[in-house]
């Protein structure tokens, strides 16, 4: 093939896909979004659970201090257990009696499921810090043990209603970052 031949076959397909585009009145995100080339350029509002040290050694390739809102210092794991990089999809339901306030109920891929009966398990013995963009957001223990088949999981933890919108807004867009925009192949799964 001459290399005239692959400028004339480019040309046409970049014609034929312009036409394309006039023609169904598509915008360029549509096409992206259609060709899976709509990755998001940086993780927003995620989320991460770390587990805590118990015995500091000092080893700050392991552990790392994490400030809490009374002043005091905390030693978590720096390599979270799970985090939105496992999180496919999050859905808000309101707290009882508790207005302005939401309980969120969590997605996860196949790795994430498994990784949260592996912190359920450990945070009935201690508590897991959650981090939410790298600073303390909660921490909770757990009443029971996930199993690892749950579709969806809820985060024990009551968030307020501008979080919650936005850990929402942007879970699926951090899993697509995460993840190099690859999309769940379980679209249709039953709402919580």
């Amino acid at each position: 093939m001459s290399f005239f031949s692959i400028v004339k076959g480019f040309l046409l397909a970049a014609a034929t896909l312009s036409a394309a585009v006039v023609l169904s009145g598509c915008t360029l995100e549509d096409i992206e979004r259609a060709l899976e080339l709509d990755v998001p350029k940086e993780a927003k509002f995620m989320l991460s659970f770390h587990r805590d040290v118990v015995y500091p050694r000092g080893n700050l390739q392991a552990e790392q201090p994490l400030q809490m809102p009374n002043g005091r210092t905390r030693i978590i794991e720096r390599y979270p257990i799970l985090s939105s990089h496992n999180i496919v999809e999050i859905q808000p339901k309101p707290v009882p009696g508790k207005e302005g306030f939401y309980r969120l109920f969590m997605r996860l891929d196949q790795k994430g499921r498994l990784m949260w009966m592996q912190l359920t398990a450990q945070a009935q013995h201690e508590s897991m810090a959650i981090l939410l963009d790298g600073t303390y957001f909660g921490e909770f223990r757990t009443r029971e043990v996930g199993r690892g088949s749950e579709t969806w999981v809820e985060l024990p933890l009551d968030v307020d209603a501008a979080r919650a919108l936005h850990i929402v807004k942007f879970a699926n867009d951090n899993y697509r970052f995460f993840n190099g925009g690859k999309r769940d192949e379980q679209k249709n799964l039953n709402k919580i």
